[in-house]
Protein backbone atom coordinates (compact mmCIF):
# COMPACT_ATOMS: atom_id res chain seq x y z
CA UNK A 1 0.00 0.00 0.00
CA UNK A 2 2.81 2.12 1.03
CA UNK A 3 4.52 1.54 -2.55
CA UNK A 4 1.25 2.34 -3.96
CA UNK A 5 0.57 5.92 -2.58
CA UNK A 6 4.78 6.69 -3.06
CA UNK A 7 4.27 5.85 -6.86
CA UNK A 8 0.83 7.60 -6.84
CA UNK A 9 2.95 10.82 -5.69
CA UNK A 10 5.85 10.62 -8.04
CA UNK A 11 3.27 10.76 -11.03
CA UNK A 12 1.58 13.74 -9.82
CA UNK A 13 4.88 15.12 -8.76
CA UNK A 14 6.26 14.23 -12.24
CA UNK A 15 9.70 13.36 -11.18
CA UNK A 16 12.23 14.62 -13.68
CA UNK A 17 13.74 12.44 -15.72
CA UNK A 18 16.23 14.33 -16.94
CA UNK A 19 18.19 17.36 -15.08
CA UNK A 20 20.82 19.90 -16.29
CA UNK A 21 22.52 22.94 -14.16
CA UNK A 22 24.48 25.59 -15.58
CA UNK A 23 26.19 28.15 -14.12
CA UNK A 24 28.34 30.98 -15.96
CA UNK A 25 28.95 35.24 -15.77
CA UNK A 26 31.66 37.65 -17.13
CA UNK A 27 32.48 40.64 -17.57
CA UNK A 28 30.18 43.30 -18.26
CA UNK A 29 31.17 46.96 -19.68
CA UNK A 30 28.31 49.57 -18.60
CA UNK A 31 28.00 52.95 -21.21
CA UNK A 32 25.46 54.87 -18.77
CA UNK A 33 23.44 57.87 -20.61
CA UNK A 34 19.97 59.33 -19.50
CA UNK A 35 18.86 61.84 -16.39
CA UNK A 36 17.10 61.46 -13.40
CA UNK A 37 14.75 64.10 -11.66
CA UNK A 38 14.13 63.87 -7.66
CA UNK A 39 12.62 66.74 -5.98
CA UNK A 40 14.04 69.09 -8.59
CA UNK A 41 15.60 69.26 -11.74
CA UNK A 42 16.29 67.23 -14.70
CA UNK A 43 19.67 66.56 -14.09
CA UNK A 44 21.97 64.29 -16.88
CA UNK A 45 23.80 61.27 -15.56
CA UNK A 46 26.95 62.17 -17.32
CA UNK A 47 26.88 65.89 -17.83
CA UNK A 48 25.64 66.98 -14.64
CA UNK A 49 26.90 64.01 -12.24
CA UNK A 50 29.80 62.98 -14.00
CA UNK A 51 28.90 59.19 -13.69
CA UNK A 52 31.70 57.25 -15.31
CA UNK A 53 31.66 53.83 -17.40
CA UNK A 54 32.72 51.02 -15.98
CA UNK A 55 33.19 47.33 -16.60
CA UNK A 56 31.28 44.97 -13.69
CA UNK A 57 30.37 41.19 -13.99
CA UNK A 58 27.19 39.12 -14.08
CA UNK A 59 26.66 35.88 -13.00
CA UNK A 60 23.84 33.47 -13.52
CA UNK A 61 22.52 29.58 -12.43
CA UNK A 62 19.81 28.05 -14.88
CA UNK A 63 18.01 24.65 -14.29
CA UNK A 64 16.39 22.89 -16.88
CA UNK A 65 14.60 19.76 -15.89
CA UNK A 66 11.36 17.75 -17.05
CA UNK A 67 9.25 17.68 -13.46
CA UNK A 68 5.18 18.30 -13.69
CA UNK A 69 2.89 19.15 -11.05
CA UNK A 70 -0.50 16.97 -11.69
CA UNK A 71 0.86 16.37 -15.09
CA UNK A 72 1.45 20.13 -15.77
CA UNK A 73 5.39 20.92 -16.76
CA UNK A 74 6.78 23.22 -14.71
CA UNK A 75 9.36 25.68 -16.12
CA UNK A 76 12.90 26.17 -16.38
CA UNK A 77 14.26 28.41 -13.83
CA UNK A 78 17.18 31.49 -14.41
CA UNK A 79 19.02 33.45 -11.52
CA UNK A 80 20.84 36.02 -13.34
CA UNK A 81 22.82 39.08 -11.04
CA UNK A 82 24.23 42.01 -12.53
CA UNK A 83 26.40 44.39 -10.47
CA UNK A 84 26.14 47.82 -11.79
CA UNK A 85 27.38 50.41 -9.79
CA UNK A 86 29.43 53.76 -10.88
CA UNK A 87 30.99 57.15 -9.28
CA UNK A 88 32.55 60.23 -10.67
CA UNK A 89 33.62 63.52 -9.94
CA UNK A 90 33.06 66.85 -12.02
CA UNK A 91 32.55 70.21 -12.07
CA UNK A 92 29.35 71.68 -12.14
CA UNK A 93 28.37 73.48 -15.26
CA UNK A 94 24.67 74.82 -14.75
CA UNK A 95 22.95 75.58 -11.77
CA UNK A 96 20.32 72.70 -10.56
CA UNK A 97 18.51 71.14 -7.77
CA UNK A 98 18.74 67.33 -6.01
CA UNK A 99 16.28 66.98 -3.07
CA UNK A 100 16.73 69.77 -1.35
CA UNK A 101 20.01 70.57 -1.81
CA UNK A 102 21.03 72.96 -4.63
CA UNK A 103 24.22 72.81 -6.65
CA UNK A 104 25.97 75.99 -8.77
CA UNK A 105 28.17 76.77 -11.21
CA UNK A 106 31.59 75.75 -10.42
CA UNK A 107 30.78 73.49 -7.27
CA UNK A 108 33.00 70.24 -7.61
CA UNK A 109 30.84 67.06 -6.81
CA UNK A 110 31.03 63.66 -6.28
CA UNK A 111 28.21 61.21 -7.04
CA UNK A 112 27.62 57.89 -6.15
CA UNK A 113 25.56 55.05 -8.04
CA UNK A 114 24.36 51.60 -7.30
CA UNK A 115 21.74 49.89 -9.58
CA UNK A 116 22.48 46.05 -8.69
CA UNK A 117 19.90 43.53 -10.84
CA UNK A 118 18.16 40.36 -9.28
CA UNK A 119 16.80 38.37 -11.81
CA UNK A 120 14.54 35.43 -11.32
CA UNK A 121 13.47 34.11 -14.70
CA UNK A 122 10.15 31.40 -15.24
CA UNK A 123 10.60 30.12 -18.80
CA UNK A 124 8.82 27.15 -20.85
CA UNK A 125 10.45 26.14 -24.51
CA UNK A 126 7.92 24.86 -26.45
CA UNK A 127 9.62 24.88 -30.06
CA UNK A 128 12.55 22.79 -30.10
CA UNK A 129 13.85 21.32 -33.20
CA UNK A 130 17.39 19.91 -34.65
CA UNK A 131 18.83 23.40 -34.95
CA UNK A 132 16.57 25.94 -33.54
CA UNK A 133 14.61 26.38 -30.09
CA UNK A 134 11.98 29.27 -29.30
CA UNK A 135 11.49 30.05 -25.77
CA UNK A 136 8.71 32.13 -23.61
CA UNK A 137 8.49 33.56 -19.99
CA UNK A 138 7.53 35.24 -17.15
CA UNK A 139 10.01 36.88 -14.39
CA UNK A 140 11.10 39.24 -11.79
CA UNK A 141 13.92 41.97 -11.96
CA UNK A 142 14.66 43.26 -8.10
CA UNK A 143 16.25 46.54 -9.00
CA UNK A 144 18.67 47.54 -6.04
CA UNK A 145 18.72 51.32 -5.79
CA UNK A 146 20.84 54.08 -4.65
CA UNK A 147 22.22 57.63 -5.51
CA UNK A 148 23.78 60.07 -3.57
CA UNK A 149 25.19 63.65 -4.63
CA UNK A 150 27.63 65.47 -3.11
CA UNK A 151 28.77 69.11 -3.17
CA UNK A 152 32.64 68.87 -2.47
CA UNK A 153 32.64 72.70 -2.47
CA UNK A 154 29.90 73.00 0.36
CA UNK A 155 29.74 69.46 2.11
CA UNK A 156 26.09 69.32 1.08
CA UNK A 157 24.69 66.10 0.00
CA UNK A 158 21.26 64.22 -0.99
CA UNK A 159 20.55 61.02 -1.16
CA UNK A 160 17.79 58.47 -3.11
CA UNK A 161 17.68 54.51 -2.06
CA UNK A 162 14.76 52.16 -3.05
CA UNK A 163 14.19 48.26 -3.73
CA UNK A 164 11.57 47.91 -6.92
CA UNK A 165 10.39 44.95 -8.04
CA UNK A 166 9.66 44.75 -11.95
CA UNK A 167 7.58 42.22 -13.40
CA UNK A 168 8.33 41.11 -16.89
CA UNK A 169 7.52 38.75 -20.18
CA UNK A 170 10.55 36.98 -21.86
CA UNK A 171 11.24 36.08 -25.46
CA UNK A 172 14.36 33.73 -26.65
CA UNK A 173 15.30 32.71 -29.78
CA UNK A 174 18.24 30.15 -29.88
CA UNK A 175 19.99 28.37 -33.11
CA UNK A 176 22.64 25.77 -32.76
CA UNK A 177 24.79 23.69 -34.67
CA UNK A 178 28.19 21.14 -33.87
CA UNK A 179 30.38 23.33 -31.34
CA UNK A 180 28.15 27.07 -32.46
CA UNK A 181 25.56 28.66 -31.23
CA UNK A 182 23.51 31.81 -31.01
CA UNK A 183 20.95 33.50 -29.68
CA UNK A 184 18.64 36.91 -28.92
CA UNK A 185 16.48 37.38 -25.47
CA UNK A 186 14.31 40.31 -24.72
CA UNK A 187 12.06 41.39 -21.39
CA UNK A 188 10.05 43.67 -20.91
CA UNK A 189 7.22 45.26 -19.54
CA UNK A 190 5.00 48.55 -19.21
CA UNK A 191 2.32 50.12 -17.29
CA UNK A 192 1.45 53.75 -18.36
CA UNK A 193 4.70 56.12 -18.62
CA UNK A 194 7.03 53.64 -16.72
CA UNK A 195 8.51 50.75 -18.95
CA UNK A 196 11.19 48.81 -18.95
CA UNK A 197 13.40 46.67 -21.72
CA UNK A 198 15.87 44.55 -22.12
CA UNK A 199 17.72 42.85 -25.30
CA UNK A 200 20.67 40.56 -25.48
CA UNK A 201 22.43 38.85 -28.40
CA UNK A 202 25.15 36.89 -28.26
CA UNK A 203 27.48 34.10 -29.87
CA UNK A 204 29.76 31.60 -28.75
CA UNK A 205 31.77 28.11 -28.92
CA UNK A 206 30.94 25.03 -26.72
CA UNK A 207 32.87 21.80 -26.39
CA UNK A 208 30.99 18.50 -24.51
CA UNK A 209 33.01 16.14 -23.00
CA UNK A 210 32.11 12.59 -21.15
CA UNK A 211 28.57 13.09 -22.49
CA UNK A 212 27.74 15.32 -19.63
CA UNK A 213 29.72 18.09 -19.02
CA UNK A 214 29.60 21.26 -21.66
CA UNK A 215 32.17 24.62 -21.26
CA UNK A 216 30.87 27.80 -23.51
CA UNK A 217 32.42 30.69 -24.29
CA UNK A 218 30.13 33.29 -25.10
CA UNK A 219 30.19 37.33 -26.18
CA UNK A 220 27.53 39.53 -26.35
CA UNK A 221 25.82 42.87 -26.44
CA UNK A 222 23.33 43.87 -23.78
CA UNK A 223 20.97 47.13 -23.94
CA UNK A 224 18.99 48.08 -21.13
CA UNK A 225 16.33 51.69 -20.42
CA UNK A 226 14.28 52.36 -17.38
CA UNK A 227 11.45 54.69 -17.94
CA UNK A 228 10.14 55.79 -14.37
CA UNK A 229 7.16 58.84 -14.37
CA UNK A 230 7.09 60.19 -10.48
CA UNK A 231 7.64 56.94 -8.71
CA UNK A 232 8.00 57.58 -4.79
CA UNK A 233 9.24 61.37 -6.30
CA UNK A 234 11.84 60.24 -9.00
CA UNK A 235 11.66 60.21 -12.49
CA UNK A 236 14.48 58.98 -15.28
CA UNK A 237 15.16 57.25 -18.48
CA UNK A 238 18.64 55.98 -18.07
CA UNK A 239 20.19 53.56 -20.26
CA UNK A 240 22.98 51.22 -20.26
CA UNK A 241 24.59 48.91 -22.49
CA UNK A 242 27.76 47.03 -23.81
CA UNK A 243 29.45 44.04 -24.61
CA UNK A 244 30.40 40.90 -22.53
CA UNK A 245 31.75 37.88 -22.30
CA UNK A 246 30.77 34.86 -20.51
CA UNK A 247 32.19 31.75 -19.38
CA UNK A 248 29.95 28.76 -18.28
CA UNK A 249 29.92 24.93 -17.23
CA UNK A 250 26.60 22.77 -18.23
CA UNK A 251 26.39 19.70 -15.88
CA UNK A 252 23.22 16.91 -17.70
CA UNK A 253 21.86 14.27 -15.64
Amino acid sequence: MKKLVALGLLGCLGVAQALSIEVGGGPQVEHYRGWIQYKGNTVDIKKDLHLKDRTKYFLYLNLKHHAKLLFIPLPDVKFEYIRVNSDGTGTVNRTFTIGGVSFTVNDRVYTKFRFHQYDTLFYYTPLKLKVAKASWGFGVKVIDFYEKVTSLTTGKSESKSATVPLPYLYLGLKAKVPYLHASVEGKGIRAGGNYFYEWLAKAGVDYTFKKRFTVSLDGGYRYQRYRVDDVSDVSADVRMKGPFAALSLKVSF
